[in-house]
């Protein structure tokens, strides 16, 4: 005679304490601790690695995580975050020059969309825009936007989700941005490091 099973998959008809005897999560609490530990010591568990990025339990935003990069120069300020999209950022010729001269080992997937060197190229847009009508009649050089790039100083924070913990954590330039920097003389300054 055929005799249907019911209940739960895997019940197989032994009494609860039998069960929960035999299957490995059985001196769990819901905290993920055993039952000793609870009883115990309260480090018992407890880790010295840092934490990870949370888990993602919902869709992200579309713009995040991403970076915001600030550029001081002279008391002027400058904010801004990468470009995204198919279009590329329109930078200032002397920009787009020296990133179109880097070598595949300085080279990044995203050269020229960075916060980095939007900033720079506006700066530079700025001050080339400003200056005279006899002085504008030349293109202007390297070292003139080097001067107009003196003492100027940059920064990058990761923007991440709430409770994320890199959320404000420097960034580091990419190897792009590391080479336009020292080009152009701009030092980037992690405000979190003691020298700062």
């Amino acid at each position: 005679m055929h005799t249907a099973r019911t209940g739960m998959p895997g019940n197989t008809g032994a009494p609860a304490a039998e069960r929960s005897a035999t299957h490995p999560a059985a001196g769990r609490t819901a905290t993920g601790r055993t039952a000793t530990a609870e009883a115990g010591d309260p480090r018992v568990g407890w880790s010295s690695e840092p934490v990870g990025a949370p888990v993602l339990r919902h869709r992200r935003d579309g713009i995040l995580p991403t970076v915001a990069a600030a550029l001081s120069v002279r008391g002027t300020t400058l904010t801004g975050t990468p470009r995204r999209g198919e279009d590329l950022p329109e930078l200032h010729p002397l920009v787009q020059d020296f990133l179109d001269t880097l070598t595949s080992g300085q080279r990044e997937r995203f050269t020229g969309r960075c916060a980095e060197a939007v900033l720079i190229s506006r700066h530079i847009a700025a001050a080339d825009a400003g200056r005279s009508k006899r002085a504008s009649r030349k293109p202007m050089t390297n070292g003139e936007a080097r001067k107009a790039l003196k003492h100027a100083k940059l920064t990058t924070r990761r923007i991440r989700e709430d409770g994320d913990p890199l959320h404000g954590a420097f960034a580091r330039p990419c190897r792009s941005c590391t080479a336009l920097t020292a080009h152009f003389g701009v030092r980037v300054v992690d405000p979190t490091a003691a020298d700062a």
